[in-house]
């Protein structure tokens, strides 16, 4: 199986108004080496004839797409709920094509083997990757992101904006890692493990 472990980092949960990407990282399982894609990475003149990181995050997403294009499958957690439709609403936005994808939701694996973690506000077991690492004794490497990140990392000056997208970006590749260490325990332990295409 031609596959890669995916997360994404965004300005917003919702794909339309102020949300757009800020960074894409995929980890091939067969090289177990990340490859980030950061909006700061693209740096086109100012032009009147574009909006705030219009070109930027069109390229960015050009980027992944192809990137992505080259694996069966993808993992992520969550994947099917927000990473992958939140791709999907900005190449759309973006007037960029996109196609199916075959996912394999590592948030959706735990929830099937039945695992107890620490209850979450609804009273289910939590299924936060930082919570299922925790139990399946995986090395910790969640980190937390504030608010001011966000907002900095598209408002700030020059030097904010830099520093804020650095702690965004190992963020995203902190969580791209752990995904990829818990990615066979889960696996392993799914009773029915579950290949989903996602248009």
């Amino acid at each position: 199986m031609n596959s890669a472990v995916i997360d994404i980092e965004t300005t917003s949960l919702a794909a339309v108004g102020s949300g757009i990407i800020l960074c894409v990282c995929v980890r091939p399982a067969e090289t177990g080496r990340t490859r980030t894609f950061r909006l700061d990475q693209y740096d086109f003149n100012k032009s009147e004839k574009f909006g705030l990181v219009e070109r930027e995050e069109t390229q960015l997403l050009k980027d992944v797409l192809e990137e992505i294009s080259k694996y069966n499958v993808l993992i992520g957690h969550n994947l099917t709920n927000f990473d992958v439709p939140y791709l999907k609403s900005r190449a759309f936005q973006r007037e960029l094509r996109f196609f199916p994808i075959t996912v394999y939701d590592t948030l959706k694996a735990f929830r099937r083997t039945g695992y107890l973690t620490v209850p979450n506000g609804y009273g289910k077991p939590s299924g936060g990757m930082d919570m299922v690492a925790d139990f399946l004794n995986v090395r910790q490497l969640k980190t937390k992101i504030y608010p001011q990140s966000w907002w900095d990392s598209v408002w700030g000056n020059k030097v904010k904006r830099i520093e804020a997208l650095n702690d965004i970006v190992d963020h995203c590749q902190r969580d791209v890692i752990l995904n990829y260490k818990i990615f066979p325990y889960l696996w392993s332990a799914d009773p029915s493990p579950a290949l989903k295409k996602v248009y």
